[in-house]
């Protein structure tokens, strides 16, 4: 991967107990730091990213391109996880549900086994994710790739750009 780990947002655990109250209540009975989730759920996140996404980004978007070469002249993703606008709402949704997911998936074989509504839980949580990361592709306004709002909102030619992913390809437009 060439992306190294980082988080995808600034997030935090007031944001999981805001998104999902059931499942802070389940960590805090365990005792659960969410840091190790926050990780984990955050490197899947960027592995989509990168090698789902940015694809699609780099074919809406001009100026945006699939590689990047090194100085010693290999060939890499130019998908850079710096560019992410870490207070953007979406990014940290998702951020949240990857952790929670992450969460309910270690129950499994951590401190305690998942129950029945453990399960209800995880399975409401992969739907969210889920929903949320078609949601995200679709926006695609959470990467600042032209590094002028850093803070977010991305400037209106990349909203243009992104509002409509099938752009060249959905033969709705003629030139």
């Amino acid at each position: 991967m060439s992306v190294p780990y980082q988080r995808i947002s600034n997030a935090t655990v007031v944001d999981i107990a805001f998104y999902d109250p059931a499942a802070e209540r389940r960590a805090a009975a365990l005792d659960v730091d969410w840091e190790p989730y926050f990780k984990v759920g955050s490197q899947e996140w960027l592995y989509k990213m990168e090698f789902g996404w940015w694809q699609n980004y780099c074919d809406t978007v001009i100026g945006a391109y699939y590689y990047d070469n090194l100085p010693n002249g290999q060939l890499i993703s130019s998908f850079n996880p710096n560019l992410l606008i870490k207070n953007d709402q979406t990014l940290i949704r998702l951020d949240c549900f990857g952790a929670i997911l992450v969460f309910y998936e270690s129950l499994v074989t951590d401190v305690s086994n998942m129950n029945e509504v453990d399960l209800q839980n995880y399975n409401f949580a992969k739907e969210r994710a889920y929903n949320e990361w078609i949601k995200a592709g679709e926006l695609s306004n959470w990467y600042d790739l032209f590094q002028d709002a850093p803070n977010g909102p991305t400037t209106k030619l990349e909203e243009n750009w992104t509002a409509d992913p099938n752009y060249f390809n959905g033969d709705r437009r003629y030139f």
